[in-house]
């Protein structure tokens, strides 16, 4: 029992991180930053999230159908969080 809440805790981190990288790399487009020495690497950052998890979208759009929720939030969700939020998603449909 004390594995599966640790778990679960992970998932919740792991998306806290994720919306960082986005928040950091979304930044590097508007100043201070985009003049900035980190501006080129968050750009490209961004350019590396958005196309990984767009293939994430892709990639397990079986189990996103698989959803209760509308797909358009499931699609959204995996586009933001990618493979956090699969897995999220995954442990809910064991559980049912």
């Amino acid at each position: 029992m004390a594995d599966e809440q640790r778990g679960e805790g992970i998932y919740p981190v792991g998306k806290a991180m994720i919306g960082i990288a986005w928040l950091f790399a979304t930044a590097c487009y508007f100043p201070p930053l985009d003049a900035s020495a980190a501006g080129p690497g968050g750009r490209a950052l961004f350019g590396v999230l958005a196309v990984v998890h767009a293939v994430e979208c892709l990639f397990f759009f079986p189990v996103l159908r698989k959803s209760e929720r509308p797909l358009v939030q499931e699609l959204w969700h995996t586009f933001l969080f990618g493979i956090v939020h699969i897995s999220t998603l995954r442990r809910e449909q064991e559980g049912r």
